[in-house]
């Protein structure tokens, strides 16, 4: 779950997050890291005080304690802090700043530090650096709206039979489909499935179709395969191949168009653009906090459970 600060006519409650393990040689510890992101981590020791934290000052918490719940809580803390990693990553290569008066705005549209502390349930501490990744988030979202293309082939897949899901049959053709990529117009055909051949830019879908800008389908690189379900409400799967993945533009951004889309989704589509860097540098979970789900940007209690796959294959050039 992941949320985003509210503030009246701006931003709007949204989601939390979670995340990882890895490393070794002289880089981060896998015994006392949460998460490892290249050569960043999220202690361990941090995420369970601020666990003890939530436990001791938010009876929703301590009520999903008793409910067995509990460690999805501990995979949205995981995740709120994997994502400020990456959002400082990406804020040095961008060069975005933030500005500290729109932190203080926003904290206090939340109704102060301890307020937004229990609403988003997060420690005291973190709740400045959960409003800076916000602004981060949006500005980084602004910055692609103004030239971000993806160039795609692929098919949807929404028929079930006893035994093979449309899950199943989209995972089964991602997989057909990245082993033999330069025929994948062929693959889909005699798959008998309706072929989809497309141009999208980031701007156009975040206007028209939110889920469908804010998924993976934006983060893949080019050459990969990815088996998402766009929508939640409806229950087919997309499954496409990444020809191209370009960004062309001044690089400023589109303030015009980032004004007229909701908070929630420029923040989601913010994160979105974290996933390039998340599959370059790597994310790794320790074990009791799942695996790194990359089609949602998010831990997942394990591999069953990921909303989506993201499927390396040969890089694609026709």
């Amino acid at each position: 779950m992941t949320r985003i600060i509210s503030r009246p006519a701006m931003l709007v409650l949204a989601v939390i997050a979670s995340l990882l393990l890895a490393g070794c040689g002289s880089g981060p510890s896998k015994v006392d890291s949460a998460a490892i992101i290249g050569n960043r981590s999220v202690s361990l020791d941090s995420v369970q005080q601020e666990v003890r934290w939530l436990l001791d000052n938010v009876p929703q918490v301590e009520q999903a304690r008793q409910q067995q719940k509990l460690a999805l809580q501990s995979r949205q803390i995981v995740r709120s802090r994997v994502l400020h990693q990456l959002v400082t990553i990406a804020a040095a290569r961008e060069g975005l700043r933030v500005d500290q008066a729109e932190v203080d705005r926003l904290v206090e549209s939340g109704g102060g530090v301890d307020r937004v502390a229990r609403d988003m349930g997060i420690a005291p501490e973190r709740v400045r650096q959960l409003a800076a990744d916000q602004v981060l988030l949006q500005q980084l979202a602004q910055r692609y709206l103004d030239g971000l293309a993806v160039r795609f082939v692929g098919t949807t897949i929404v028929g079930e039979s006893a035994g093979n899901t449309a899950r199943e049959q989209a995972r089964a053709l991602g997989e057909r489909i990245a082993a033999d990529p330069a025929n994948a117009e062929r693959v889909i055909s005699e798959s008998g499935h309706q072929l989809i051949q497309e141009e999208l830019s980031f701007a156009d879908a975040l206007r028209g179709q939110p889920e469908l800008g804010i998924s993976a389908l934006f983060g893949t690189r080019e050459g990969s395969v990815m088996v998402i379900q766009p929508s939640q409400a409806q229950s087919g799967w997309l499954v496409a191949l990444v020809r191209e993945r370009t960004v062309t533009g001044s690089g400023q951004g589109n303030a015009d168009l980032a004004a007229q889309l909701d908070p929630q989704v420029l923040y989601l589509a913010g994160v979105r653009m974290l996933q390039p860097i998340a599959d370059e540098l790597g994310v790794q979970l320790n074990p009791r906090y799942g695996v790194w789900d990359s089609a949602a940007m998010a831990p997942a209690a394990n591999s069953d459970e990921v909303t989506g796959y993201l499927l390396p294959s040969r890089t694609v050039r026709p």
